[in-house]
């Protein structure tokens, strides 16, 4: 699969050298002979299997269905609901680089898997564009059908995404850039090569290196450099932190610490050895000019920064004779993908980019808030033999008022415990601002050693708890489901330990319920 899918990305860009295809949708492919198809609702499915061998191949192409969520985000959501969730895989899936063609933002990955006729390869195409979302899965078990998987995938053309007319398809900013523009984290991600093959497609390794620059509204920022190349004998690991000002479309960024260092390397690209060195770095007050590029068909967000000459944390590369010395950076939504060595702490760690102090107050339950309604959190017990569950809600009314219930059952407990707060709350930028006036805790006896409220035992008042959070209202697609993102700088007492799910740092995941009402059957209701 790693020689055939970067193949499959130069054809998904418009490339197709075959006569009479068929199309589905926003796909169009040929099938190869002696393939069955079968068409749904929602699918074609092409398959081929040879009854003597037991070996097999299938393809299934969806139709587009709309998508808000980013190239990557679809990739994952999609890989679990139909790959992850339905087959024995080997581990995780191994990521081509990203590409792009005809409007399309396109994610592959592929791994093993396990059934009961042996071993198999899966792999999938995931593309988004235009607010929209489609993939094509590959199933086999064998290698005799590997002509006809060329051919298949050499067929593939995805049509070209229609933009909107009175869009810019570049919109730079170089009047008047403000702070809050460029708060966020930014990065220069380049997966290291040798050189390209045949087919004119870039030959990578393992190796990469990773520039980025953190900035927070309150005017501080950080940056890392990590580099792990298959060419070099060491990690180079740079980090630097301090202020920054924006005065029009200048930045100034002044380092008040910051250093640079080699560590050994380990047999994994994740993992650092042991510190071998510093390295030659010093601190260097720069001023940019800078402007920010929207790029709609890419759905990506640039932070191009000139500084006239190489700089210590920059370096000195540009991109073209004609724009020297422009760095170039992309706005990342999802986490960052450089650590730390052990031991190292910049004093950042997990800040969060919290609204700027300019931003006005709202109350929630606006159409621009759009908070209003029960967002609900359950986990359940990872032990078969105490079953149970704790289920948390928020009920955000639009007066600005709110009630938070969390309801605790599990078998090996005597009692459910169920707590109730209730209070205000405030919005302001993408902070929500939680002002309890009330919280108890009340213990409650089974109902026939059931989770439904029988008697009261027990009640008890509890200490007042305020908190601040970062919240964001994330669209996942696999599922069709909006959450609430909450994020804090640490755990609360009313909302537990952080999510497992690592797609929002120090974070809790609430999904929206269609009423105004408890999720939790609440005691005489």
């Amino acid at each position: 699969m790693k020689k055939i899918f970067p193949f499959l990305l130069c054809v998904l860009c418009g490339i197709s050298v075959y006569a009479q295809k068929q199309t589905f949708d926003v796909i169009s492919f040929t099938v190869p002979k002696g393939w069955q198809q079968k068409q749904n609702d929602g699918s074609v499915q092409l398959l081929a299997t040879d009854k003597k061998s037991g070996g097999y191949i299938m393809a299934i192409i969806t139709n587009a269905s709309a998508s808000t969520a980013t190239a990557i985000e679809n990739f994952k959501s999609k890989w679990k609901a139909a790959i992850a969730d339905q087959i024995q895989l080997d581990g995780e899936p191994v990521m081509q680089p990203s590409s792009g063609g005809n409007g399309w933002d396109i994610e592959t990955g592929s791994a093993g898997y396990t059934d009961n006729s042996g071993k198999g390869n899966v792999a999938l195409l995931s593309a988004t564009g235009g607010g929209q979302t489609v993939s094509v899965v590959i199933m086999f078990n064998t290698k005799q059908y590997e002509k006809d998987l060329s051919a298949f995938l050499n067929s593939l053309e995805l049509a070209e995404v229609k933009q909107n007319e009175n869009a810019n398809p570049s919109s730079a900013n170089t009047k008047n850039e403000s702070k809050s523009a460029i708060v966020g984290l930014w990065t220069d991600y380049v997966l290291e090569t040798t050189g390209y093959n045949t087919n004119g497609m870039p030959q990578y390794t393992a190796g990469y290196l990773r520039k980025e620059y953190t900035f927070y509204p309150d005017g501080t920022y950080l940056f890392r450099n990590k580099q792990w190349l298959t060419k070099t004998k060491d990690i180079l690991f740079i980090y630097e932190s301090g202020t920054y000002s924006v005065n029009g479309n200048r930045i100034t960024i002044i380092p008040k610490q910051g250093k640079g260092e080699f560590w050994s390397k380990t047999s994994s690209t994740k993992e650092w050895g042991k510190l071998v060195k510093a390295s030659e770095y010093k601190l260097e007050n720069v001023t940019y000019s800078f402007k920010i590029e929207n790029d709609p068909a890419y759905k990506i967000t640039r932070l191009i920064l000139s500084a006239g000459k190489p700089t210590q944390r920059d370096g000195g590369k540009f991109n073209a004779p004609n724009d020297p010395y422009e760095f170039r950076y992309s706005m990342r939504e999802l986490e960052s993908l450089i650590d730390n060595p052990p031991g190292l702490k910049t004093g950042l760690e997990n800040k969060l980019f919290t609204a700027a102090t300019e931003g006005t107050i709202q109350t929630s339950g606006t159409s621009t808030i759009d908070f209003a309604g029960t967002w609900i959190n359950r986990s359940s017990s990872n032990n078969p033999g105490t079953p149970g569950y704790i289920e948390n809600e928020y009920i955000f009314a639009n007066d600005g008022t709110y009630s938070f219930y969390s309801k605790t059952f599990n078998q090996s407990i005597s009692n459910i415990i169920l707590k109730k707060e209730k209070g205000t709350y405030t919005v302001s930028g993408k902070q929500i601002t939680i002002n309890p006036t009330s919280n108890i805790t009340e213990g409650w006896s089974k109902k026939n050693g059931t989770d439904e409220f029988e008697k009261l035992i027990s009640s008890q008042k509890n200490s007042l708890e305020k908190a601040t959070y970062q919240f964001t209202k994330h669209y996942f697609e696999g599922i069709k489901e909006w959450n609430l993102v909450l994020q804090a700088d640490k755990p609360t007492k009313r909302d537990g330990p952080f999510s497992s799910n690592t797609l929002f740092s120090n974070a809790w995941y609430y999904s929206m319920t269609s009423a105004y009402k408890p999720a939790i059957v609440l005691p005489g209701k």
